[in-house]
Parts: structure tokens; sequence; C-alpha cells
């Protein structure tokens, strides 16, 4: 399974296999570091996008389309890896309107939490 298979699926137990134990997870609003934590982040995100479909793939950046409530996302999944482990990800999310009601959602789940 593919990191952003687990993220859409929200797999804990695929993501906290696939990442190294000091990931570094550069989202849209701030970084965050250490498995448990991006874990718990990448699950809540899976959360919150709809219908994830890759549509390329190109050295460890896969580009997807998604949806964010009623709103249509174009998004871009960054891997580095060490030798067995994702050991740090950047996620960018587009267009703007998409991005805020995503943060918005996030945010809420994770106050909820």
């Amino acid at each position: 399974m593919t990191l952003l298979e687990a993220i859409a699926n929200r797999d804990r137990g695929v993501l906290a296999e696939l990442l190294a134990d000091d990931v570094v997870f550069h989202s849209p609003v701030q970084t965050y570091r250490g498995r448990d934590q991006v874990v718990h982040l990448l699950a809540t995100i899976g959360g919150v996008i709809d219908d994830v479909e890759a549509t390329r793939e190109v050295d460890g950046i896969t580009f997807f389309v998604a949806r964010v409530g009623e709103h249509p996302v174009d998004g871009v999944l960054d891997e580095r890896s060490d030798a067995v482990h994702v050991a740090e990800i950047t996620l960018m999310l587009r267009p703007l309107a998409a991005l805020q009601a995503a943060v918005a959602r996030i945010t809420r789940t994770l106050a909820e939490q």
C-alpha cells in the first residue's frame, strides 16, 4: 500500500510501518516531528479528504486529486525515504479555498479528540 492510500484509508497500522521513528511532516500549516504525532495527523487528514485518486507519480512525488467537502482539490505528496522508511513528507493542497476548508475541518477534528 502506498503512503497516499494509507492516508486515504486512515490505516494507522500501515502508516506506522511506513514511517521512520523521527519522520518529519511539513503540512500546509506547520511542521510536525515523530512517528506517533505524524501518524495521528495523517489519519486525521485522511478523514477530511475524500475521493483521493493519484494522477501521476514521479521520483517519490505523487500528484493527486480529491475533495474536501464540496471543494475539489489538487494535491502533491512529496516523500523522502531513508534506506527503509519514509523520513520526510511534504503535503501541498490547492486551490486556496480547498486548503482553507481542509485546515478548518482538521482543526475541528483535532479539537474534538
